[in-house]
């Protein structure tokens, strides 16, 4: 019975296992996939995959492969990997596939103004710079590393912008003022900087961002109207010590698309201008009728000639060195660099050297307090050359004597033109300048939430320029030598209190409370010395006191003074909705009494639409972003006293003896002048798919401009030339697009390609009423049209050249009522196209009327329809490649080149010019008018009217960064080599050594004389 009873127990013991097994089966089910990167599809080894709720897991093998078993079909897996964002994944029959996405992407820190913010919570339009790809142009003008890197940035190359040591200007989203400031302002490390940003090397840059709309831009008032660019600085970090050292060299040649005429060449153009003017058509004697004098038609007979690019052109050198220490403990990072840039110019004698220092220090005193320190130091000296002019001057001669020395006149006749070179040896003008820049912020963390601030600062910058033209140059002959000596002083300082309320109360709920109180003065002052005729001159302008001839002193100087009060919250609710708002309180001196505080407030929203539930399953979509931000800025003259009556210092004569006086300004003062406004619009999307193959951004904005800033000239009898008012409006459009792909993001292989493109529209929509209330719309003296955009290009348009057998006797350039009427018109001159009419109450009327007057003008649009450029990035094991293209489409530019007879336009054979093919009648050209001696053609200012749109291959950029393998041994980091080419070549119909700027104005005033350049680079960065 026992026996039977025990193997009762064990048959039901063995069936309950048997039913227990079989439900273990039916529960127990796997789950097969794979783990990877959402970047760059790489698995990812030993990635954590877990059940949800329980302890059962594993982890994925090299592959990125795993199996678990879970508990049922409704289990979820988490999956989970360092430095990446944790992700829920749903059972399913099927191999998965599990994306992990990148945190760092999603958490990449942007400096916003006051503070910083995740990049994907940015509200307002902010861009960033890849310092990488920036820093890979060879410059000391950080603006120009900057050029194409952003959409809807400009950089306004000036006459001086190509010499060595010279610098530009930053136009955001165009021209928002006419008369008023148009430069953006430069924040580095907090610090708003007055003037330029010379002493900041661009190997100590750690990131530089852009804001662009009015939402983001409120965060500096009054100041950030017309875009602000943050710079951060490197600093120390926690960890060992680490040295850094970047060094290359660069050789620059001269990039033209033109060339001058030869010797032979000048002579026949001279031959043809006097043919012109002959009744028979029949060329002139060269030496009877004096078309050359005797020295120049020995010369051309000869073929004694000169090419003076030849003899004043130079391969430019650039040498910077740049060495960098970082590192610290958890209370001390120290951020060290000593920066030495060394450019000679293309042009004999112009050079620039700089050195720099900068020191970062952040202390921790305590939990709750600690302080930043820096300083930055600058010292540089500028040579500039003389205004030399390879294109003008006369090939007929010899640059040197026999024995080698320099000669005088080439051309070997006295009184000639002199050669440039001689005034090169005869002239010096130096530049010596000392920046110091010093910044210290105490920070006190009062609460976790709650942060104080103190940022002062005290910016110095003191610079003396020298110059001297002895009684042996051009300038200096007949006063026995010109001294001058110019010193300046700009001092700037700087006190903000910051209280900072950064609140997280939930996971849904988010709030950010800031408070600014800020005061700044800007100060400058200007000594200018100018002493005539000197015995001796071994001293230059070291002997400017010993000037027995006329002497001349000027004093000038200016203070702004600003006050700012800011507020600004932002409200972020279950990571899908942000909301800011901004409100500024400004006052500055520059206005009159009742016009000093002005207020700029904005505001912006955010929809992070990708986190919304109907987009949750959509796996291409990681970011889509809308964005809204609306905002109205004041911006100033940036011109001191136009609301106080000022007074020139006037030495008269009276009684036969000099007294001093003085005399009223040119300017009539205005003691209602008041800021403009500036109200922007923006709207933008920022969108990242396809697990990040594909991202970008696109940005919309309208930023209208009341109470414009505008000039307006007065009745002389006043005693006066012009005054500043308030009056009118003006308006900017433009589209921004910005897109990055990421083709292929392998271990061994990444390429990507990143293009951005711009467009701007400004037009002048209103000007002001006359004294009848009539609407004025146009000023004529300075350039003001309604319907058309700053700088309009107001002209006849070009229709060719008058040729053999047409009718130009009977057309409306020959007409006697025609304005300038033209009744000796004959083939080689130039058409002018009759464009409008008049009827006979005055009014302009479309179509021709048989005549040219000044209704027939026409307007151009000197602005590029649009800009942009288009960049790749490969890498392959060790090796990279960079290559950027810059578009500039539409711009237009008046070549002086083509129409002033200082700059050989005018064809008259008197002096050289650039190459063109101009009509004879054996050559009937239909591009360029005839030669004539006597006058330029009446129209040679249409003709001057060109496209000035290109394509430049900007860089080409080689790398070979050695395998971790040999550093190691090393007991390097990082050993890098690189040659880069810039300025490659630029495709563009605009004659001239550049089509961004013409570099010999007769009528400018600016530092002018300089060409553009390619350059090649060899560089090595070296870290350990």
């Amino acid at each position: 019975m026992k026996l039977k009873f025990q193997k009762s127990r064990i048959e039901i013991f063995f069936c309950l296992f048997l039913l227990c097994s079989s439900f273990s089966l039916i529960a127990q089910t796997k789950i097969k996939g794979k783990v990877l990167s959402s970047a760059d599809n790489m698995p990812l080894p030993g990635a954590s995959v877990i059940e949800k709720g329980t302890t059962n897991g594993t982890q994925t093998d090299f592959d990125g492969a795993f199996i678990l078993e879970v508990t049922n079909e409704a289990s979820i897996i988490v999956v989970s990997y360092v430095g990446f964002k944790s992700k829920d994944v749903v059972y399913s029959s099927d191999e998965i596939t599990v994306m992990l996405e990148d945190d760092t992407a999603l958490a990449e820190v942007v400096v916003i103004g006051y503070g910083t913010q995740k990049k994907s919570d940015i509200v307002n339009a902010v861009a960033t710079v890849d310092i990488e790809e920036a820093t890979l142009s060879p410059t000391s003008d950080v603006n120009e590393m900057l050029r194409g890197r952003i959409a809807g940035l400009q950089v306004n190359v000036g006459g001086g912008t190509l010499r060595p040591g010279g610098t530009s200007d930053i136009i955001f989203r165009g021209q928002g003022s006419i008369e008023g400031n148009v430069s953006a302002i430069y924040v580095v490390d907090g610090i708003v900087r007055e003037g330029g940003i010379e002493d900041i090397d661009s190997d100590d840059i750690k990131s530089v961002e852009f804001l662009k709309d009015a939402s983001a831009q409120a965060i500096y008032g009054s100041r950030g109207a017309n875009g602000v660019v943050l710079i951060t600085t490197k600093r120390g970090a926690t960890g060992k010590v680490s040295v850094s050292y970047h060094g290359f060299l660069t050789t620059k040649t001269i990039e033209r698309n033109f060339d001058v005429y030869s010797g032979q060449e000048l002579a026949q153009l001279r031959r043809e201008a006097w043919r012109s003017t002959r009744n028979d058509d029949s060329y002139a004697d060269d030496v009877i009728d004096e078309v050359f004098t005797p020295t120049e038609y020995d010369n051309i007979i000869n073929n004694r000639f000169v090419d003076w690019e030849d003899e004043l052109m130079r391969n430019g050198l650039v040498n910077s060195q740049a060495i960098s220490v970082s590192g610290g403990t958890e209370m001390t990072k120290v951020f060290g660099s000593i920066n030495y840039f060394k450019e000679d110019g293309l042009i004999p004698t112009s050079s620039y050297t700089r050195k720099t220092l900068r020191l970062n220090v952040d202390q921790k005193i305590s939990d709750k307090f600690s302080v930043n320190f820096d300083l930055n130091l600058l010292n540089d000296d500028t040579s500039r050359a003389a205004a030399v002019n390879v294109i003008t001057n006369s090939p007929f001669g010899t640059a040197y004597n026999e024995d080698g020395s320099i000669t005088q006149f080439p051309s070997g006749e006295e009184g000639s033109a002199v050669n440039p070179l001689w005034n090169l040896r005869e002239q010096d003008h130096n530049e010596k300048g000392n920046d110091y820049v010093i910044n210290v912020t105490p920070i006190w963390q009062i609460t976790k939430d709650l942060q104080y601030q103190l940022k002062a600062n005290l910016t110095r910058r003191t610079s003396e320029r020298g110059q001297y033209q002895s009684s042996l140059s051009s300038a200096g002959d007949d006063v026995r030598g010109i001294a001058r000596i110019d010193n300046q002083l700009r001092e700037s300082y700087l006190v903000e209190n910051i209280l900072t309320y950064d609140k997280a109360i939930n996971n849904d709920h988010n709030l950010n409370l800031t408070l600014v109180q800020s005061t700044q003065e800007n100060a400058f002052s200007r000594t200018f010395t100018e002493g005539q005729g000197f015995a001796n001159e071994d001293l230059g302008y070291n002997g400017i006191s010993s000037a027995i001839g006329n002497v001349t002193v000027e004093r000038d100087g200016d203070k702004f003074r600003y006050l700012g009060y800011l507020a600004r919250a932002r409200y972020s609710f279950a990571n899908k909705y942000t909301f800011e708002g901004i409100i500024r309180a400004d006052g500055a001196s520059l206005n009159g009494e009742g016009n000093k505080w002005s207020y700029n407030p904005a505001g912006s929203f955010a929809w992070k639409i990708h986190n919304e539930s109907f987009l949750e399953d959509v796996n291409a979509i990681q970011e889509l972003k809308f964005r809204a931000s609306y905002g109205s800025l004041v911006n100033d003259l940036g011109r001191a006293y136009t609301s106080l009556f000022t007074a020139d210092f006037q030495p008269y004569i009276y009684d036969e003896e000099t007294g001093s006086g003085f005399s009223p300004s040119t300017i009539l003062p205005n003691p209602d002048l008041k800021f403009e406004r500036i109200t922007t619009l923006n709207l933008g999307l920022d969108f990242s798919i396809f697990n990040r193959v594909l991202a970008g951004n696109i940005n919309w904005y309208d930023a209208r401009t009341t109470d414009l800033l505008l000039k307006r000239g007065v009745p002389p009898v006043t005693g006066y030339t012009s005054t500043y008012f308030n009056a009118g409006e003006m308006q900017n459009t433009g589209l921004e697009l910005g897109l990055t792909a990421n083709i292929f993001n392998t271990e061994d292989f990444k390429w990507s390609v990143s293009t951005n493109w711009s467009n701007n529209r400004n037009e002048l929509l209103e000007l002001y009423n006359d004294g009848n209330g009539d609407a004025i719309t146009e000023d004529n003296s300075f350039n003001y049209y309604v319907g058309q955009p700053v700088g309009v290009i107001y002209q006849y348009a070009f229709d060719g050249i008058w040729q053999e057998g047409e009718d130009y006797a009977n057309s409306p350039q020959a007409n006697p009522e025609s304005a300038n009427p033209q009744e000796t018109l004959a083939p080689g001159d130039i058409r002018i196209k009759d464009v409008n009419g008049v009827d006979e109450e005055g009014n302009i009327i479309s179509g021709p009327d048989g005549k040219i007057t000044q209704e027939d003008r026409v307007f151009t649009d000197p602005n590029p329809d649009w800009f942009g450029s288009i960049s790749t990035s490969i890498a392959y094991k060790g090796f990279d490649l960079f290559v950027d293209f810059y578009v500039v489409e539409g711009a237009t530019k008046i070549n002086p080149f083509l129409n002033q007879y200082n700059n050989g336009g005018t064809l008259r054979g008197d002096i050289n010019g650039i190459k063109v093919d101009y009509y004879t009648p054996e050559n009937p050209s239909t591009s360029f008018p005839r030669p004539n001696k006597d006058a330029a053609d009446q129209y040679l200012n249409a003709l001057a009217v060109k496209d000035a749109s290109y394509v430049r291959l900007r860089t080409v950029s080689l790398g070979y960064t050695l395998a971790e393998k040999f550093t190691s041994k090393l007991k390097f980091e990082q050993i890098r080599f690189y040659v880069t080419a810039t300025n490659v070549f630029t495709k563009t119909d605009y004659l001239g050594y550049s089509p961004e700027v013409n570099i010999r104005d007769t009528y400018s005033s600016a530092d002018t004389g300089y060409p553009d350049a390619k350059s090649f680079t060899f560089g090595v960065r070296v870290k350990f």
